[in-house]
């Protein structure tokens, strides 16, 4: 009998052991996902604040590709993604990886600060698209942001356009590229 009974408790001791493990083994590791989770859905760039930059802006006659991109001095190249918040927005939204954004932007050569494209230069018509359908330096240098708010990205080849850039952009090759962007609607 008193084997029986030293069985049976040493059997319920190993299985209460067993379950305590099991899930605070379990809890430890779902806060280290949603952890990490969290992580990735707010993975915005820290930014440097500089309200004295000015973005180039347009007439509507004169257009702004091709023209020095205003308040740049030029860069041989960026090693990793930065930005700089020109003017923080104000709207109740900010841009997630999900978002789709109406924006306007110019683009230039960081090594030259030569502007290859603006959606200034289109009649002053903004862009609209999913974050997900713009280069990576776009998809991770705009989180964050909110309605209204202006921000210089300065971004590596390799979250640009690399090796292979759009056909007759005047973009060079394996060039780093400079935004300045002003968020206007996320949805």
């Amino acid at each position: 009998m008193f084997m029986a009974l030293l069985f049976l408790v040493t059997g319920l001791g190993v299985g209460v052991y067993a379950f305590w493990q099991a899930t605070h083994s379990n809890n430890s590791s779902n806060q280290s996902a949603n952890t990490s989770q969290t992580q990735t859905a707010t993975n915005a760039p820290t930014c440097v604040s500089d309200p004295n930059i000015t973005f180039n802006s347009s007439d509507g006659k004169t257009k702004l590709a091709g023209q020095q991109l205003a308040d740049y001095t030029p860069a041989a190249g960026a090693s990793s993604l930065s930005c700089i918040d020109v003017k923080i927005g104000t709207g109740s939204q900010t841009v997630q990886s999900s978002s789709t954004i109406t924006a306007n932007y110019t683009g230039a050569v960081a090594a030259t600060g030569k502007i290859f494209q603006s959606s200034l230069d289109n009649n002053g018509q903004p862009f609209s698209t999913p974050l997900s359908d713009v280069i990576p330096g776009w998809q991770t240098g705009l989180l964050g942001m909110k309605a209204g708010g202006e921000r210089r990205l300065l971004i590596p080849a390799s979250l640009a356009y690399g090796a292979t850039p759009p056909a007759g952009s005047g973009i060079p090759a394996n060039a780093a590229l400079v935004f300045d962007i002003t968020v206007i609607q996320i949805q």
